[in-house]
C-alpha cells in the first residue's frame, strides 16, 4: 500500500511538472511571437506575394526580435535556476530591463550579417575575381553567430558594460565552442522537424525550447561568469 502510494504521488507531480513546462513554452513561444507582430505581418506579405528579396521594411521587422529573444532566454534561465517562473510578469520584466542593450546588439549583428550578404552577392557575381574571399565571408558568418550565441544569454542575466559583454563572449566562444555547435545542430534539428509532419506543433514550442536548450548548455558559463562578478555588480534575477 505504501508502495502504491508513492508512486501514486510520483506520477501526479510528473504530470503536473510535465504538464507546466509545456504551458511554459507554449506561453512563452507566443510572447516571443507577439513582439514580433512586425515580422511575421511582413513575412506573410512576403510570402503571398513570392517576394523573396531582402528590402528595407523586412530588415526593419526584424530588429524587434531582438529584445523578445532576450526575454525568453531570461526566462527559461530562471527557469532551469529555479524550476518554477511567473511567464508573464517575468518575461515582461526581463523585456524592460533587457531592451536597450539587447537592441544594440540585435541591430549590429543585423548590419554585420546583412554586410555579409552583401559580400556574397558580390562574389557570386564576381566569383572568378573573388572566389577567394568566399571562405573569409562564411568564417565571419560563422564567428558572428557564434558570439551571439553567449552575448545575449548573458546580456539576459547580467548588467554589463558592452566592451565586458564582448569580451566574456569570445573568451567563452574560445573556451566552450563545443556549446555553439551543439546549438547550432540541436536548432539545425528542431528546424528540420518543423518542416516536416510536426510542423504546427513545433511553431507553438520552437523558440522556448531553442532558448531552454541554449541557457541549459551555458548554464556552467552564467555561474563562472557570477562567481567572477564583482559583488557591485548587477545580476538579473
Amino acid at each position: 500500500m505504501i508502495r502504491l502510494k508513492i508512486k501514486k504521488e510520483f506520477g501526479e507531480g510528473a504530470i503536473f511538472t510535465a504538464f507546466n513546462y509545456i504551458w511554459w513554452f507554449l506561453l512563452g513561444n507566443f510572447y516571443f511571437w507577439l513582439m514580433n507582430i512586425p515580422y511575421i505581418f511582413v513575412g506573410l506579405v512576403m510570402s503571398r506575394s513570392g517576394e523573396t528579396q531582402i528590402n528595407l521594411i523586412l530588415i526593419l521587422s526584424l530588429i524587434p526580435i531582438g529584445p523578445a529573444l532576450t526575454a525568453l532566454l531570461s526566462i527559461m534561465g530562471k527557469l532551469i535556476r529555479e524550476g518554477d517562473i511567473n511567464v508573464t510578469k517575468d518575461f515582461f520584466k526581463a523585456y524592460k530591463a533587457n531592451f536597450f542593450e539587447a537592441l544594440f546588439f540585435w541591430t549590429v549583428g543585423i548590419a554585420i550579417l546583412l554586410s555579409i550578404k552583401i559580400d556574397i552577392m558580390i562574389i557570386s557575381r564576381n566569383s572568378r575575381l573573388l572566389h577567394f574571399l568566399d571562405i573569409v565571408v562564411i568564417i565571419a558568418c560563422f564567428i558572428c553567430l557564434s558570439l551571439a550565441l553567449y552575448i545575449f544569454p548573458i546580456i539576459s542575466r547580467f548588467y554589463l558594460k558592452k566592451t565586458d559583454i564582448v569580451k566574456l563572449s569570445v573568451e567563452y566562444f574560445i573556451k566552450k565552442i563545443h556549446v555553439c555547435i551543439i546549438s547550432f545542430i540541436g536548432i539545425y534539428v528542431l528546424i528540420k522537424i518543423s518542416n516536416g509532419i510536426l510542423g504546427c506543433i513545433m511553431v507553438l514550442f520552437s523558440t522556448s525550447i531553442i532558448s531552454y536548450g541554449i541557457m541549459y548548455l551555458e548554464k556552467g558559463i552564467l555561474k563562472e561568469i557570477e562567481e567572477k562578478l564583482p559583488k557591485t555588480d548587477k545580476i538579473i534575477s
